[in-house]
């Protein structure tokens, strides 16, 4: 059994405590820290386990470190994790920078341990029952609208919600992004709360996405254009269905997908490949890829504040 360990336990923290627990056969859940006492103590009621007192503490207790704090803290946090020979799962966004991103993937090759990052949505069930039935897509477009919300503020809609969406397109295109055209504006504060984004992949798709942090309801769906059918993804209600461009269904009606819990499954994920001493399925070299086309199109959004010239349309990885 896996001995675990999480540093950060806020919001999202106290969800991974939990999904650890419910995988009681993988993985032993051994202690946690924060450096918030509040947030320490509202851990320890929920879980019964105490808290260590340094991360230095939790490193010598455990075999793997789940990472949920903020952004900022994630590669000082993985840098003393993967040097303690620690494998580790960090959530979204890896980093706020390439740099420390690269930094970190020269680590873990050097130190050979697992290393996963929580682009969560790879595990929704709407999206792995729906997987099998997509194929080279020609037109990608997603919209994930969120109403106001004091969590992820710390960094931009993009990084905070389309990020999921950006995986999810490479993942499927397999491809890199040829022109990138984003527009957005910061509302609440000085990070960015809307953006709306068009990119040519460099295999032909074509690929729309716009993120809010600031809709009146909470909306998260795919459509995927192919030659000759749509699929659509709602993920909000669990559902799905396929249109036929050739032969129209009438009323195409939406399958219901169970809906489980796609943390559990990314942490049970997680698990096998240290078991199995196998390749992540998100590894950290598709969160360096989301990452570098996430601050790209934040760029671009900073710059559309202040310019609508064309210059903004410009030749992307090349």
């Amino acid at each position: 059994m896996i001995k675990v360990g999480v540093l950060g336990v806020g919001h999202l923290g106290k969800i991974h405590l939990k999904c650890l627990m419910e995988l009681g056969q993988r993985f032993e859940v051994v202690t946690f820290f924060d450096p918030s006492t509040e947030m320490a103590k509202a851990a320890m009621d929920l879980t019964g386990l105490m808290p260590s007192h340094s991360v230095d503490h939790l490193l010598d207790q455990v075999d793997a470190v789940i990472i949920a704090s903020n952004t900022a803290t994630h590669f000082e946090l993985a840098n003393k994790c993967i040097r303690a020979f620690k494998h580790v799962f960090i959530e979204k966004p890896v980093c706020v920078d390439m740099q420390e991103a690269k930094a970190l993937l020269r680590l873990a090759q050097e130190a050979g341990v697992i290393v996963q990052i929580g682009h969560v949505e790879r595990f929704n069930p709407v999206f792995t029952t729906a997987l099998p039935h997509i194929k080279t897509p020609k037109m990608i477009v997603c919209h994930r609208l969120s109403p106001v919300n004091d969590r992820g503020m710390d960094v931009s809609v993009v990084m905070d919600l389309m990020i999921h969406d950006i995986d999810l397109v490479l993942h499927l295109t397999k491809a890199s992004p040829r022109k990138i055209l984003a527009y957005g504006i910061p509302w609440r504060g000085k990070e960015l709360d809307v953006a709306h984004v068009t990119m040519e992949m460099d295999n032909g798709t074509s690929v729309h996405l716009y993120a809010s942090r600031i809709h009146s309801t909470s909306v998260r769906t795919m459509q995927l254009l192919m030659s000759d059918q749509m699929i659509e993804l709602d993920f909000m209600n669990h559902q799905w269905r396929k249109l036929s461009a050739v032969q129209p269904l009438p009323g195409a009606d939406w399958i219901a997908v169970d809906k489980g819990n796609a943390i559990v499954e990314e942490l049970a994920a997680f698990a096998h490949s240290i078991e199995k001493n196998k390749t992540p399925q998100v590894t950290l070299e598709d969160a360096i890829k989301s990452l570098e086309v996430a601050l790209t199109i934040g760029s671009r959004c900073d710059q559309s504040l202040f310019s609508n010239r064309p210059e903004n349309f410009e030749t992307f990885l090349q």
